[in-house]
């Protein structure tokens, strides 16, 4: 993979129906290009990782701990570690986002088209 590329390099996922994702990763950061279509609703849901999801087109309903809002392009989403969250699109147009996290998701790399940082991390943990 080069430093420097477009996502055109990089292949789109349907990880659930009408969910379509597209993975970049370093050692210890990851982005993803989300982009709901059909009328998704993601439920609540947690994880370890932090997140950072800034909305570029559509139209989302979002619910992060107790904070409920509809966003749309230009707004900023900042998860912490272990909050609670929750999404639903809202009317037809395709909603388009990006989304870092820290540390990676390894589930997340199916399709990913670059070298396996957990290679890395392996690596450092063997002996000798």
């Amino acid at each position: 993979m080069r430093q420097i590329t477009t996502w055109d390099e990089f292949p789109t996922v349907e990880y659930i129906p009408g969910v379509y994702r597209q993975t970049v990763s370093g050692e210890k950061a990851m982005m993803t290009r989300i982009v709901y279509r059909g009328g998704v609703t993601i439920p609540e849901h947690s994880h370890e990782a932090e997140q950072i999801m800034l909305v570029e087109s559509g139209r989302l309903w979002a619910m992060v701990g107790d904070e409920k809002a509809e966003v749309g392009p230009g707004s900023l989403l900042v998860i912490p570690s272990g909050w609670t969250h929750a999404f639903r699109q809202v009317g037809d147009e395709d909603v388009v986002f990006y989304e870092c996290f820290a540390p990676i998701r390894l589930e997340y790399l199916v399709g990913f088209k670059g070298p396996d940082p957990s290679l890395d991390m392996i690596r450092r943990n063997l002996p000798g």
